[in-house]
């Protein structure tokens, strides 16, 4: 079970880097849309450039987060010891919430590439 628990924190640490990563660009995407003059554009840097650059690093970190995550569900259901079982349950019944989490985080990232398609 040590091997499933460090791929399980390692899905939750990618997780919170991915949901720090989506918080900024969020707020890149606002900064950009609440600017008006070319002056304080220029002084901000290219903020739509960075936002971009945010999103390909997320697209990878969500796979690789989905893989890590992939990765803790098979440890944890082959693993059969009957002392371990409800540790075993707790574990699965989080892998599901942090599916679920990425399930809304694929929904996100889908927008944004429709927002860079236009």
């Amino acid at each position: 079970m040590d091997n499933a628990f460090d791929k399980l924190v390692a899905a939750c640490e990618r997780m919170r880097h991915l949901t720090g990563t989506l918080e900024t660009i969020r707020n890149l995407l606002m900064a950009d849309a609440m600017t008006s003059s070319e002056h304080t554009r220029a002084a901000m840097g290219d903020t739509r450039e960075t936002a971009r650059g945010l999103f390909i690093h997320a697209l990878g970190l969500r796979q690789r987060t989905g893989g890590d995550l992939e990765a803790a569900v098979q440890l944890i259901a082959n693993d059969a010891d009957p002392d371990t079982a409800a540790q075993r349950n707790e574990w699965l019944a989080l892998c599901r919430e942090l599916a679920g989490s990425l399930k809304g985080i694929d929904e996100v990232l889908g927008d944004l590439q429709a927002h860079w398609a236009r």
